[in-house]
């Protein structure tokens, strides 16, 4: 259960990085790197399947560490810390803002190894004790259930929203049927009595017709 990945960035561009193993790291890196604000000053984590992507955030540089998710979280960060102050103590911030993709690795990458090794070895690397440490994870786990509960809490009141809008519709629709109802109603009203009209006229003119020609109408 050991570090596998680790980077730095400037803003979204990748300056040098390195990995244990191999796997398709540098395609998730730019995905998390791309909707990542390093402008800010922050650090957060994100699991995607077996592995933790956590990230460090400072002065537009971005410090990225892959591990897995049985790794602790306190350790993952002293890392990032770590590769943070190295990269620091040297003169490639300065050279960061017009550098290409990659063009650190020669200078950085092994520093990245070297620190991720070390890491690797020890559980204790950050100093502090164990029963810290697993109160660091809780804290992890507990921030992400509090995420998931404000996020279903935003689903519960989108699908309230929802409710309400198809409760709405509904109430509309019943009172466009109503009154399509009544339209229909009077229009078969005006039939009926229409029919009724055209039928006293042709009885009133059969019955002319018959009067006339049984010479009820003749002068005697």
């Amino acid at each position: 259960m050991p570090l596998l990945y680790a980077c730095v960035a400037c803003n979204s561009v990748v300056l040098a990085d390195h990995a244990d193993v191999v796997g398709n790291f540098e395609a998730a890196t730019l995905q998390i790197l791309g909707r990542t604000d390093s402008s800010k000053q922050s650090r957060h984590t994100y699991t995607v399947k077996q592995y933790n992507y956590h990230v460090m955030t400072t002065d537009g540089f971005t410090f990225l560490a892959i591990a897995e998710k049985d790794f602790p979280m306190r350790i993952s960060f002293a890392f990032l810390e770590k590769v943070k102050q190295r990269f620091f103590s040297g003169a490639l911030p300065q050279r960061a803002a017009n550098a290409k993709p990659y063009e650190f690795r020669r200078d950085f990458s092994p520093v990245l190894s070297s620190l991720i090794l070390q890491h690797n070895k020890t559980r204790d690397i950050d100093g502090m004790s164990d029963l810290h440490g697993q109160v660091e994870d809780v804290k992890g786990v507990m921030n992400e259930n509090i995420d998931k509960i404000l996020q279903r809490g935003e689903n519960l009141e989108n699908l309230e929203r929802k409710t309400s809008e198809l409760h709405l519709n509904a109430n509309r629709f019943q009172t466009k049927a109503v009154r399509l109802r009544r339209r229909m109603w009077w229009q078969n009203q005006k039939v009926v009595v229409s029919l009724v009209i055209i039928g006293i006229i042709l009885a009133g003119i059969v019955a002319l017709v018959i009067c006339w020609q049984e010479g009820v109408f003749k002068k005697k």
